[in-house]
């Protein structure tokens, strides 16, 4: 078994400090980031569950991934 490095040790603890105690999963993250990402865009602000979108976004790079996919494509359409 490897020890953790100094580097992984200080993901790990900023992971812990951005625990929230309603999480979303990766479905519900999914199922509102096009509002998000569209009121983004339209610089309108955000209500409290877009903002746990947005939380989300911070700890999951799967969906952070998808998400910015998707903002390029609203960017780019007419």
């Amino acid at each position: 078994m490897n020890p953790l490095g100094p580097q992984h040790v200080r993901e790990l603890i900023r992971f812990v400090g951005l625990t929230r105690t309603r999480e979303l999963n990766c479905s519900e993250c999914r199922d509102a980031a096009g509002e998000l990402a569209e009121r983004r865009l339209a610089g309108l602000p955000l209500d409290e569950a877009l903002e746990r979108v947005e939380h989300h976004l911070q700890l999951c790079p799967e969906c952070t991934e998808e998400f910015r996919a998707l903002e390029r494509i609203l960017r780019e359409a007419p």
